[in-house]
């Protein structure tokens, strides 16, 4: 069965509060040990699956996802870093207009690469230096909805550019390197891969992101992990009624 919302998200202690709202009814393991939960929000369909943490188990499991399934909209999101630079605080919301996954390309003696001489993703020069656009249109809409989701909470929701590393920022000062050079408002590890995977089968993707902690903060004692779970909550929910 196809179901009306895909939701990929890293870890299940980030699904923990939609959970709570809105219980899976089912559960498959894959051969893989990627695990599979599906239920209804109100009247619309989901499917969670929770891919691990990292591009190769992003694209790993969106793609053994929709060798199968084919869902009418793919919701990627999870609990990320927000850069300090962009006066967010911990449990504000952003929509991704474009994933950068920043490891893609030509080094340089700059601290952005270069484009590749190829198309990473066919016919789209742009993923040359890791750069995935996202349906304008969409991030509009998932905009307007969560705003008005929001409303009464003091939430910020704002629109931006979203990077994908695989190395977890651990100082302040490669944080303020990587504002100065991508002006991303946040940072997260699955992003890009599971956008490149949902062009290559042509399914739309919008990835909606909860601020934990600060880019660069080690800290944990400064993360707010369940705020951030509690608003992707909310996220899911709201993003439902778009289908």
């Amino acid at each position: 069965m196809n179901p009306d919302l895909l939701i990929l998200c890293a870890t299940q202690v980030e699904m923990s509060h939609f959970l709570t709202l809105w219980p899976g009814v089912s559960k498959r393991v894959t051969r893989t040990g990627l695990t599979i939960l599906s239920g209804k929000v109100h009247e619309k369909t989901y499917d969670l699956v929770l891919t691990g943490a990292g591009v190769f188990n992003a694209a790993h499991a969106l793609t053994a996802y929709l060798e199968h399934a084919s869902p009418v909209l793919i919701l990627q999101t999870g609990i990320a870093g927000v850069f300090q630079q962009t006066g967010l605080n911990i449990g504000d919301v952003a929509i991704a207009t474009q994933e950068h996954y920043i490891h893609t390309g030509v080094q340089t003696d700059a601290f952005k690469n270069a484009p590749l001489p190829f198309d990473v993703l066919k016919d789209e020069p742009l993923s040359r230096q890791g750069i995935y656009p996202f349906d304008p249109d969409m991030v509009d809409q998932t905009h307007d909805r969560l705003c008005r989701v929001f409303s009464i909470t003091g939430t910020r929701i704002v629109k931006g550019l979203f990077i994908t590393v695989s190395t977890i920022t651990s100082s302040l000062n490669r944080a303020n390197q990587l504002y100065c050079t991508f002006s991303s408002v946040m940072e997260a590890m699955e992003g890009a891969a599971c956008n490149h995977i949902a062009a290559l089968y042509g399914i739309p993707i919008i990835e909606v992101r909860a601020a934990s902690n600060f880019v660069g903060e080690r800290d944990k004692e400064k993360w707010d992990i369940d705020l951030a779970a509690k608003q992707l909550g909310v996220v899911c929910t709201g993003v439902s009624h778009l289908i």
